[in-house]
């Protein structure tokens, strides 16, 4: 049996808010994932998932802006990571096919940037989701 930790946390920031679900997950091996990301008293305009694994820094796996193609960074797919940015207030990410490898911290960061507002939100110490992955051995 694998344990791998998902960690995500809503955040507060310029009296907006960034909510980040699920809290807690458990996921099996070749199953998908989503978390979902949705932000009040913002209107989020760009939207970066991150990424990081165990003993490692982090990486920006993608950028979104509302209806508009996705920026992936290299070694990041959208065959691995299916992300959805419909509108200002709501974005997700879809880990497709998780496997242990699959296993560290994630995250969202929002940013308004529409009509010169340019608001960063800041996170909240995160909190932690896990999803439990199992082998028979």
């Amino acid at each position: 049996m694998l344990l791998l930790l998902l960690l995500l946390g809503p955040g507060y920031g310029l009296g907006a808010l960034v909510h980040q679900s699920p809290r807690r997950t458990i996921c099996k091996s070749r199953t998908s994932l989503r978390m979902e990301c949705h932000t009040e008293g913002v209107q989020a305009t760009s939207v970066a998932w991150y990424r990081q694994l165990p003993q490692e820094t982090f990486d920006l796996i993608a950028l979104s802006t509302v209806n508009s193609a996705i920026k992936y960074e290299k070694n990041f797919t959208k065959e691995k990571f299916s992300i959805s940015h419909p509108n200002l207030s709501f974005s997700s990410m879809t880990i497709l096919n998780a496997h242990p490898d699959d296993g560290g911290l994630y995250f969202c960061g929002a940013r308004d940037t529409a009509l010169g507002r340019n608001k960063t939100l800041q996170q909240e110490p995160l909190q932690q989701i896990s999803f439990l992955s199992t082998q028979k051995l």
